[in-house]
């Protein structure tokens, strides 16, 4: 394993910048804050630099692109954005990580991909929960037959959103709590079926205002009769969880995404209850940490682009249905 450390720069003072990414980038092993950019010369720059204690701070995007010292990116931007500085970055020659969702379609998943390549850079959407040991278990009780065939996934995730001024509910920069949330529950239960569903029928609410999607109820049929539901919402008391219900066996956890601490997955095989103890790192320094392996010592990024894509694909027919 190489020694190196990558030089980090952060393209935005965003929030889950500030809350989230930027702190567990702080403890990783392999990663320096070597920058963070904003649009100009802000005060929330300043307060961002105060705080975190960045190497070096620009007062553009572009600055910070064009720094050779600078050897990955974090892209926190808003959805709308995240093509065109994936793709400026991919041409400065800037390993990306960029936030969920990676593109605002299919296509767009498709693009970044392909100028990434072209330049030879690694892309890595910012889905950390799937760095998590809590997923990797989920996984491997599903694959150990515990609960037999699978029949019905479900996963909620929803909050309640008062802030009316928030980027996620500003039309223009693709908000809506699909591609807020709702990309979390499609991400895990393509993950977890590997394929496209047959069939997905969609109820939404529409804000009268935001005119985004603030609720999202989806049902997903894929091969071999396995359903799915996924509910996204900005109008509900707090909800973060997922249930796997097979032939033989039922596992639910809560929380099921960007958890730290102790977890339990609740586990019940033939009327038997059970529990399984999982302890669970910052799932965001894991996904810093492994994108730093991949750069240095060629391994294989978690969310690759495979996965990427078809998280993308389903998510067009879910929101194909909402905005028709």
């Amino acid at each position: 394993m190489s020694s190196k450390k990558i030089n980090w720069g952060v393209l935005g003072c965003a929030g889950i910048a500030e809350k989230h990414v930027i702190p567990a980038l702080l403890q990783a092993d392999n990663a320096v804050l070597y920058g963070i950019a904003s649009r100009s010369d802000s005060e929330r720059l300043h307060r961002f630099a105060e705080k975190f204690r960045p190497l070096h701070t620009y007062t553009s995007y572009e600055a910070l692109l064009s720094d050779p010292a600078i050897d990955a990116v974090y892209i926190p931007l808003p959805n709308s954005l995240h093509a065109e500085w994936v793709k400026k970055a991919a041409a400065a020659k800037k390993h990306v990580l960029c936030e969920k969702p990676l593109g605002v379609n299919a296509e767009e998943v498709r693009s970044m991909q392909a100028a990434c390549d072209a330049n030879g850079i690694l892309l890595m959407e910012a889905f950390a929960y799937r760095h998590s040991p809590l997923t990797r278990t989920i996984e491997t009780l599903i694959q150990s037959g515990q609960i037999g065939d699978l029949r019905l996934i479900e996963a909620y995730f929803c909050y309640n959103l008062q802030d009316l001024d928030n980027v996620r509910l500003k039309s223009d920069l693709k908000g809506g709590a699909t591609y807020d949330v709702g990309c979390y529950n499609i991400d895990l239960i393509a993950h977890l079926m590997g394929s496209l569903p047959d069939a997905v029928q969609v109820s939404a609410f529409i804000g009268p205002d935001s005119q985004v999607d603030e609720s999202c109820l989806a049902t997903l049929t894929f091969p071999g009769s396995v359903d799915a539901i996924s509910y996204c919402s900005f109008r509900t008391e707090a909800r973060n969880e997922c249930t796997i219900i097979g032939s033989e066996g039922i596992l639910s956890v809560n929380p099921a995404f960007n958890f730290q601490g102790t977890s339990k997955i609740k586990l019940t095989t033939k009327g038997q209850p059970d529990t399984v103890i999982v302890d669970c790192p910052n799932n965001y320094t894991l996904e810093i940490e492994q994108f730093g392996r991949c750069i240095t010592d060629g391994e294989k990024p978690l969310v690759n682009h495979e996965s990427s894509h078809l998280t993308a694909q389903i998510m067009d027919r879910i929101l194909h249905q909402i905005y028709q």
